[in-house]
């Protein structure tokens, strides 16, 4: 009868702990919301240096020129045609990134756009693919 009444475990025990348990959390992540926001002013998300630095941009003429001149392993497009979108410094290569408006072949006349990124870099004075 002893070993039984000893295995029985009270329920304000139990409680009491995740209660303590419960309560460090709390603390510990206002501590994490504050700290955040404070060091969040700290962490700008633009360098200064690039923040002078303006990338220099193709005209809608240069980049299609450009697309044109590609080749890779699915082929070229001679007859390919593309509108700029926003710009801005290429994270995966050299140049610049750009939102695009591509078509394949605008000669065609179910010819669609598609939006997509295609990064342009200047080689020898004149516009090229740099990331496809």
């Amino acid at each position: 009868m002893i070993a039984a009444q000893s295995a029985v475990v009270p329920l304000e025990f139990l409680t009491m702990n995740i209660g303590s348990a419960g309560a460090a959390c709390v603390v510990f992540l206002a501590v994490g919301f504050v700290g955040g926001y404070i060091a969040r002013p700290l962490v700008d998300g633009e360098t200064p240096a690039l923040a002078i630095i303006k990338p220099t941009l193709p005209t809608d003429e240069q980049a299609t020129a450009a697309v044109r001149r590609h080749k890779d392993f699915f082929g070229s497009f001679p007859n390919a045609g593309v509108k700029l979108g926003d710009c801005g410094p290429n994270n995966m290569g050299p140049g610049t990134m750009c939102m695009t408006s591509f078509t394949k072949d605008v000669t065609a006349s179910n010819a669609k756009p598609m939006n997509r990124p295609i990064g342009f870099a200047r080689v020898n004075d004149q516009w090229e693919v740099s990331t496809w």
